[in-house]
């Protein structure tokens, strides 16, 4: 009895020691003036992670693989790097102008090395990429397009899935596979969401 008893503890033990090597980690994201970076992208041991830091310039994930080293880039600010230590919570501050422009990525496995990440957001992707497009600000309209009720924006389409201008403004331009501008008679099988023409995104 006492040997069962020994191997159930042994085995609890085990299984604890197994969930306990995944650990939540933050990492929290700021410029030279301490100001907070939205959209910053993570890299862990330069490999690009899904996601970017929020509005507060946050981003916290658990871990399965502990990095060796963690990297934060912002196209418009630079790109930061330093070792990890196994900190619960971690502060990286990016200096102006720091190798902002040599940042590279390959889109296939996510790593840096190559393909230069031009476009701060996809308002700017749009801007550099897209023509039939203007933007002003975070207003988006279609050239040539005819407007609605005085309404000019257009319908935001994301792998087939009609989203909302605040999740299209969220997608990362490393992200975009093809932009499609419809409108006029293009734009119909949407029906009357689409009378103010359609920007369609496929994501990699």
């Amino acid at each position: 009895m006492k040997k069962i008893t020994f191997l159930l503890v042994a085995l609890l033990c085990f299984n604890f020691s197994i969930n306990s090597q995944s650990k939540k980690l933050s990492i929290i994201v700021k410029d030279s003036k301490n100001k907070p970076v939205p959209g910053a992208i993570i890299l862990f041991d330069d490999i690009r992670q899904k996601k970017w830091t929020n509005a507060k310039g946050e981003y916290k994930i658990k871990l399965e693989k502990t990095p060796k080293e963690i990297s934060a880039f912002s196209p418009k600010i630079g790109i930061q790097k330093i070792k990890y230590n196994g900190q619960k919570t971690v502060l990286i501050k990016i200096l102006k102008g720091k190798d902002k422009n040599l940042i590279t990525f390959n889109n296939d496995n996510n790593s840096v090395n190559s393909n230069l990440f031009q476009y701060a957001n996809i308002y700017d992707y749009l801007r550099g990429k897209v023509p039939g497009v203007n933007i002003s600000g975070g207003n988006i309209s279609i050239r040539g397009n005819n407007t609605i009720n005085g309404n000019s924006t257009p319908l935001f389409v994301l792998n087939g899935n009609v989203v909302n201008q605040d999740l299209f403004s969220q997608i990362a331009p490393i992200d975009i596979k093809s932009v499609k501008v419809l409108k006029g008679p293009e734009s119909s099988k949407y029906g009357v969401r689409g009378a103010n023409g359609v920007i369609e995104v496929f994501s990699k």
